[in-house]
């Protein structure tokens, strides 16, 4: 029992729950959640709630082929209340496959289990934390990052993860950091895995952002400008203020050209993105979804809604603007996240009710082919094609309730398996294609294209990605710094581009 700005609410005697005296709920609200996000009863609603007897043990394990050995505690009471408070550990043993490992449940985890688990099958990103290679990266002074808390946590528990010695392990150290980096992680209700995903990575990436002096870098307005320079100067300044492994191999660009539906003004921009946010197309004869016609709609346009209005700033306005977005460049790793719950007014209330679209998108497990779909260069030793090696799962109704699991491809055996948090099972890529898919993981299948092949077209060019400004190709715009900056301030948040 929990809210959300109060720490954990007293537990009321057993005297006080029969006759149904609780502790006051506290604002913003508070809630009964079990592990799996499912919401409860109040203690006492139905049945007067049993005490332990005195002086039970925990549930523990103990080896058979080792009698020798202590047993194991995987289930604890923090308190003196039958089936309150479990408490998940980390359970030691051979995991049916290196880097196979499950991670306990603390309290609605799931999303933050589903996303670990397709990250760490990522070979050269868990290399890269295993041979302690991020320690030389971390920045210790950065004010967007925790100094290298989130990273040293994350390697941690990689350094567990295949150390071939656990069975399953309760990730509490990471999701403790990572509160500390986004305090509304920092509960026990249940959260969206695709935004935990877009915080986690923010924070690995500011930890270990290779930019220390950070200048003033102003948005860049390209319409009149041709394409092909108005992407470079774009990443360009994006490099001013970001560069990791996160930036590497994580991070396209978007073309969006938005339109004033007030006053007609047009506005096109190179925007840099982390997940890609396909909204779901229904066939007319009630067949399949197609990941393809999702990504034809992408690039078709669309209207903003009344929640994510544009500011013009030709008529100083919030409008419901017309906006196409294309695809210019593709990272190494992509993130695909079907639009799967959407606002619906609601006839009663008069407000707006979030449901969830549950109809089957099949999308391809072995080559996702996206050449005719990205507008920029790409080098053709290492095309914008790619495999699917993880799946982040969601059944329910909302994103903050339910349950979420993923299935996930070993990088090592290249056997496919499903973790539904301390459980593993064997499985198949065909079997994640199912109405219950919400984050798609596909990695490039062919060589490796730093910056989405960006580099390699500055190379070409013989630009110096982190040279003077002042000295760039014709058509540039000339980028100052500011005097003084607000501590915190700038480009470090998450930038969303779905409606």
């Amino acid at each position: 029992q929990t809210n959300a700005t109060q720490p954990i609410m007293p537990v009321p005697s057993m005297e006080d729950a029969s006759k149904g005296i609780l502790p006051t709920a506290q604002p913003p609200h508070v809630r009964w959640m079990s592990l799996y996000g499912e919401e409860l009863c109040r203690l006492g609603t139905h049945i007067k709630s049993q005490p332990r007897k005195k002086g039970s043990k925990p549930t523990t394990i103990t080896y058979a082929h080792d009698r020798s050995k202590p047993p194991v505690t995987i289930l604890g009471s923090y308190n003196d209340m039958h089936g309150q408070g479990f408490i998940r550990e980390s359970i030691k043993g051979r995991p049916p496959a290196p880097g196979c490992v499950g991670l306990q449940n603390l309290g609605n985890s799931c999303f933050m289990n589903s996303i670990i688990q397709c990250m760490n099958q990522i070979d050269f990103m868990t290399r890269y934390f295993l041979k302690g290679d991020y320690k030389k990266e971390i920045n210790p002074t950065n004010p967007l990052g925790k100094e290298g808390m989130v990273a040293s946590a994350y390697a941690l528990l990689l350094a567990d993860i295949w150390s071939n010695d656990y069975s399953a392990l309760a990730p509490r150290t990471l999701k403790k950091t990572i509160g500390l980096l986004a305090p509304q992680f920092n509960n026990i209700h249940q959260h969206d895995s695709e935004e935990f995903y877009g915080y986690f990575l923010d924070g690995i990436h500011e930890d270990l952002n290779r930019v220390y002096d950070k200048p003033y870098v102003e948005t860049l307005e390209c319409l009149g400008m041709p394409d092909d320079k108005a992407a470079l100067e774009s990443w360009r300044r994006h490099l001013l203020r970001n560069d990791s492994i996160v930036v590497d191999h994580f991070k396209g660009m978007f073309r969006s050209h938005v339109t004033c539906t007030n006053c007609g003004r047009e506005s096109v921009r190179f925007d840099v993105f982390q997940t890609l946010n396909l909204p779901l197309v229904f066939p007319k004869d009630n067949g399949p979804v197609l990941l393809e016609d999702c990504l034809e709609q992408l690039s078709m346009g669309e209207q903003l809604d009344e929640n994510n209005k544009y500011y013009c700033s030709g008529c100083k306005q919030h409008v419901c603007a017309l906006r196409v977005m294309s695809l210019w460049s593709v990272p190494d790793v992509l993130v695909l996240q079907l639009k799967r719950f959407a606002y619906k007014d609601c006839g009663i209330s008069g407000g707006h009710v979030r449901t969830k679209l549950e109809d089957l998108v099949t999308f391809p497990v072995h080559a996702l082919d996206l050449r005719d779909h990205v507008l920029g260069q790409y080098d053709p030793d290492a095309p914008p094609v790619y495999k699917l090696f993880g799946v982040s799962e969601h059944t329910g109704t909302a994103t903050d309730s339910g349950h979420y699991t993923a299935t996930v491809l070993n990088s090592i055996n290249k056997e496919w398996y499903r973790f539904n948090d301390s459980h593993v099972g064997a499985s198949t890529g065909e079997a994640s294609v199912t109405g219950g898919a919400y984050l798609l993981f596909y990695q490039r299948k062919k060589g490796s294209s730093r910056w989405g092949g960006m580099e390699r077209i500055m190379e070409k060019a013989k630009i110096d990605p982190h040279g003077a400004l002042e000295s760039d190709v014709d058509g540039f715009t000339h980028v100052t710094k500011k005097k003084k900056k607000k501590r915190g301030g700038g480009d470090g948040g998450r930038r969303r581009f779905a409606c």
